[in-house]
């Protein structure tokens, strides 16, 4: 996905995945969809393959004031790799153009670039550009956000939340943080918490029950990358915890 005005009519496209390769370029075809009133194209690669994508951040309220991260080549890049800015939104409501502002910095060559919530969970928008003053100044930096087309464009919405009110996850899913914590017991199956070390951490909130022989236990440990409640019985009785997780940022 890109702006509308960088691929204009009739242009033949082509990319790399990760980097900017004008040696390794695979062919990219221009789909037919069309975001009416938005800067906006849908580009697919020509070779069948199963690609790693993206899914959109739903434009809330609480974004407000977040942090973001812009992503792009700006000019004639030298190394090929991408350039990330970082910055907040600073409204989420559309202009005119359906553009929302930010202060994230985005220079020529950034256009229809990627706009990423701060924990990564998902595409907040696309570069659209700047705004400038009568004196030449900039007014503030233009983001085309993803949710305003991408029903057109048959998009996947993130699982995970973009943002958050709270650092403290809701384990439950039900978005009341105030639920009993989650819990696990001797007998049972390790309980995965489902939340991943570079989202944010989990700890024992509370233990209960017999803790009869000195090797018996309960903790949180990693298991490929996320948290998971366990623990050990080596003497009879019961015993177990209650596990909280907090973001690293919300």
């Amino acid at each position: 996905m890109t702006a509308r005005h960088v691929v204009p009519d009739g242009s033949i496209c082509a990319g790399s995945i990760g980097v900017a390769d004008e040696f390794d370029l695979q062919r990219l075809n221009i789909q037919p969809q069309d975001a009416v009133g938005f800067d906006a194209k849908l580009l697919k690669f020509a070779r069948s393959d199963e690609y790693e994508f993206a899914q959109f951040c739903p434009m809330e309220q609480l974004a407000a004031r977040k942090k973001i991260f812009v992503a792009g080549f700006p000019g004639k890049t030298e190394t090929g790799a991408p350039s990330y800015r970082e910055g907040i939104l600073s409204t989420t409501e559309l202009n005119s153009t359906g553009v929302i502002e930010t202060d994230g910095q985005s220079v020529g060559g950034m256009s229809g670039g990627p706009v990423f919530s701060e924990n990564l969970n998902g595409l907040v928008g696309i570069v659209s550009g700047a705004q400038f003053a009568a004196d030449g100044a900039v007014s503030y930096y233009g983001i085309l956000p993803v949710a305003s087309f991408a029903a057109t464009f048959n998009l996947t919405p993130s699982p995970k939340p973009c943002y958050s009110q709270y650092r403290l996850i809701d384990l439950f899913g039900t978005g009341d943080i105030d639920v009993e914590d989650l819990w696990w017991e001797t007998g049972e199956a390790p309980l995965e918490l489902k939340v991943n070390e570079t989202e944010g951490f989990c700890f024992l909130a509370g233990i209960f029950g017999e803790f009869n022989d000195p090797s018996d236990s309960v903790e949180i440990l990693l298991k490929e990358g996320f948290f998971v409640l366990n623990g050990e019985n080596f003497n009879g009785g019961s015993h177990g915890a209650y596990a909280k997780c907090v973001r690293y940022s919300h």
